[in-house]
């Protein structure tokens, strides 16, 4: 029997701060993600200060980390978007000249990048569009696309001992015309 004076509190609900608090992560963050633990510990800290139980402690979690992270993506979003901006109007490797130079930067990094580095580049933080990195891949394809120093032999090896074959290379317009 329950009398007038009695709670009405639910199973889920418990009066007060626990010992220990133990958020899970709130819906929408990526799998994987984990909270910084200073951020856990300062949040811990608050939620006991104001002792609050458990569940309305999660609650309340779930709604600022959830904020923090959406904000947090707002702002790659932003910075990606300024970077690109500026890549495009840069006078050195943007404007008219912007496809082809990503061209060539893309050269430098098929060539020299790792699936880590390309990972990287393309992520959701947008490093790829940082022009000084666009600036510097540029630098690297068009250095690997430079023409090179071809030998004169035509592809055929001159055998060093032969002194009639080294002499005919160095000097082929003395040869003798009988």
């Amino acid at each position: 029997q329950q009398t007038d004076d009695q709670s009405t509190e639910t199973p889920s609900e418990s009066k007060g701060a626990p010992e220990v608090y133990k958020f899970k992560n709130p819906e929408g963050l990526p799998e994987g993600s984990e909270i910084d633990s200073q951020v856990h510990d300062a949040y811990s800290e608050a939620a006991r200060e104001l002792d609050l139980p458990q569940d309305k402690a999660q609650g309340m979690f779930d709604k600022v980390m959830g904020t923090l992270h959406k904000r947090g993506l707002e702002e790659q979003e932003r910075q990606s978007n300024e970077w690109i901006a500026k890549a495009k109007a840069d006078s050195e490797f943007g404007g008219d000249k912007l496809e082809e130079n990503l061209g060539i930067a893309k050269k430098a990094v098929n060539e020299f990048g790792s699936e880590g580095l390309r990972d990287l580049l393309e992520s959701r933080m947008g490093l790829g569009n940082h022009p000084e990195v666009i600036r510097f891949m540029v630098k690297v394809g068009q250095a690997l696309s430079e023409d090179r120093f071809v030998g004169s032999n035509q592809g055929q090896a001159v055998d060093p001992n032969d002194d009639v074959a080294q002499a005919a290379k160095l000097y082929p317009s003395s040869r003798n015309s009988s």
